[in-house]
């Protein structure tokens, strides 16, 4: 299977790369690869997707205790503290958040159909953005701010296609097909509401760095 060859968070965190900002875009870079994943699972349902979400996931979640360490030892950051904190914090959620989609998918075995498929490639899109974003802090604030307004805007039409496919659901008759794709719908909203937090937040660091 080919991957994306992203670096891998560990490279940041040494000798005098091991600084709190380079691991939340390496952590923000893991999640964009976690989100990639997670689209390709929303399209075709492949085992294989699943997994590489799930490693991202554990991936992410070991680059922000790393991150936590820095911050720990870090005299001074070039980004506020607490920012890098949050910014991490909500990152995390996004990929806890799609991983406990396709858990909940696999649980109630629920093959992924075309509105997941659309709501997968918008929270893909959605995330990308903000992965952006956070390599372009703290140096180019107005881009950032654009790239987290750019990934807002992906993810707000995620409620749309979540409508029409709860609109779709009231044609279907087995009762257990639908209760399962409402569960796991929800789910993709969930996901949207997590990656604006992390651009909310980051257009709050945007201005406080301003």
């Amino acid at each position: 299977m080919n991957r994306p060859k992203w670096p891998s968070w560990r490279v940041w965190f040494s000798g005098s790369r091991a600084n709190p900002l380079a691991l939340l875009v390496a952590q923000g870079d893991l999640t964009e690869q976690g989100m990639r994943h997670f689209a390709k699972w929303s399209a075709t349902g492949a085992p294989g997707e699943s997994a590489e979400v799930r490693r991202c996931h554990l991936e992410g979640y070991e680059a922000r205790r790393s991150l936590l360490a820095a911050l720990q030892e870090a005299l001074s950051t070039p980004l506020d503290q607490e920012d890098i904190f949050t910014l991490s914090e909500r990152l995390d959620r996004v990929l806890d958040a799609a991983k406990d989609a396709v858990r909940e998918s696999e649980v109630l075995s629920w093959h992924p159909d075309a509105h997941a498929q659309a709501m997968g490639q918008l929270l893909a899109e959605g995330t990308s953005a903000l992965a952006a974003a956070l390599r372009l802090l703290p140096r180019q604030l107005s881009e950032a701010g654009r790239k987290a307004d750019e990934s807002t805007v992906a993810v707000r039409h995620v409620e749309h296609r979540y409508r029409e496919a709860m609109t779709d659901l009231l044609q279907t008759p087995d009762l257990r097909t639908v209760l399962a794709a409402q569960d796991v719908y929800r789910r993709y909203v969930l996901v949207a509401g997590h990656v604006v937090a992390v651009a909310d937040r980051l257009w709050y660091s945007v201005l406080r760095a301003g």
